[in-house]
């Protein structure tokens, strides 16, 4: 259920010392930096507060307290990974190397700290995760190369990293690959000119100490081994890529045409000419003025960009709460299909109207025709309300068209 205060719209903000600067101890990170491994050592008291909070003073606490998914291996031994529902404590007691690939329900403060720095970077809510790898001390990770960018933290004992650029592909996109891991789908077409081959490649070994800060670019072949037992924490960025973005909005964009939807019945004939046609106007809508609603599509455009949808099964109850104000309750379906309260707060009184009408609203709107209906509310207020609604699934913004 979300708890929310009525307030003006805030402006985002730069934080007077950002967190790559907290973690990096220097300025923030410009373009030409993404390209180039980077790394920091000093003492963990530079490290922002989520870092150093009681929780990650001992491997045995945090694994003892962690319930999300997880997987093991023996990295020094093989590059075989495994999923696991065992406690992790337990795991490591074995020797194994135990990597918690999701900390934000473990770790206080963890999603509060992503969404910051995800608006640092100015990324898509949820591009970025905290993991954690744990080694018991004679083990580490396979090589291998992330197609995502991946900041390392040494919390606990010493870890060499052993990096080196990987060249055959520029940007990887998928899944990690390393010598002896199975390609997934998606790397063929990326590895025409050959797959990445760690042989031969010089490596530069980076000591790990608590406190040490390393930056790993997408593509960056590496491999670990924790000299004692160890415990880094691993901030995880990915993005959406271009082609994410294009193929996000493409498809639902062309699944509001019907000529789009005619099922291939009889093969090529009789098809060719129409997919022509529309070819064409697909080109010249892409060339014309797609860009913009392509890009903002992945990055959640604001509600005047879009129109909007009552999902199925939502519901809005509102009812009065005191003087000037009402209480808005809203309700939708999981994907167990059970009802939810994903909404429960005050709202000014003013908006009951508003609500009332949305609750009875079958077709898409946006929000200049809801203006239309309401000039009495100010226009901030109205953006407000749809943006909570959509925030707790009882409306969706639809693709740019």
């Amino acid at each position: 259920m979300t708890s929310f205060h009525w307030c003006a719209r805030p402006w985002p903000g730069v934080a007077e010392v950002s967190l790559f600067g907290q973690l990096f101890g220097g300025p923030d990170f410009v373009a030409e930096d993404w390209a180039a491994i980077r790394v920091e050592h000093g003492p963990l008291a530079r490290l922002p507060e989520l870092f150093r909070q009681p929780l990650l003073h001992s491997i045995e606490a945090l694994t003892d307290r962690y319930r999300g998914p997880l997987s093991f291996g023996r990295g020094l031994r093989s590059p075989q990974t495994f999923d696991s529902q065992a406690n992790a404590a337990s795991l490591l007691q074995l020797g194994l190397t135990v990597f918690l690939q999701d900390l934000t329900s473990t770790l206080p403060g963890a999603g509060e700290f992503l969404r910051a720095l995800e608006r640092e970077l100015g990324v898509v809510s949820g591009s970025a995760r905290l993991s954690a790898f744990a080694s018991a001390g004679d083990d580490g990770v396979s090589c291998h190369y992330d197609a995502e960018e991946v900041i390392s933290i040494q919390l606990l004992g010493r870890k060499t990293f052993h990096v080196a650029p990987m060249t055959e592909i520029a940007s990887p996109y998928g899944a990690q690959f390393g010598p002896d891991m199975v390609a997934v789908e998606n790397l063929y077409e990326q590895a025409r000119d050959g797959f990445p081959q760690a042989s031969g490649v010089t490596f530069v070994a980076h000591n790990m100490q608590p406190g040490s800060v390393l930056y790993l670019p997408r593509g960056t072949w590496h491999r670990t081994e924790a000299l004692e037992a160890s415990l880094s924490l691993s901030i995880v960025i990915r993005p959406p890529v271009l082609a994410d973005a294009l193929l996000g909005w493409l498809q639902p964009w062309l699944l509001g045409d019907a000529r789009w939807r005619s099922p291939l019945y009889g093969g090529a004939v009789g098809h060719a000419e129409p997919l022509q046609t529309l070819l064409g106007e697909l080109a010249m809508r892409l060339a014309d003025d797609a860009a913009t609603p392509v890009l903002q599509w992945q990055s959640t455009p604001a509600v005047e960009g879009s129109e909007l949808l009552r999902v199925p099964g939502s519901r809005l109850a509102v009812a009065p709460a005191g003087p000037g104000r009402a209480r808005l309750v809203v309700s939708a379906l999981d994907r167990d299909w059970r009802a939810r309260v994903t909404f429960d707060s005050e709202v000014p009184g003013g908006l009951a109207g508003v609500i009332e009408w949305l609750e009875t609203r079958d077709s898409a709107f946006d929000l200049a025709v809801l203006g239309l209906e309401f000039p009495q509310i100010a226009v901030g207020d109205l953006r407000q309300l749809v943006e909570v609604l959509v925030k707790a699934s009882a409306l969706r913004q639809l693709v740019p068209r």
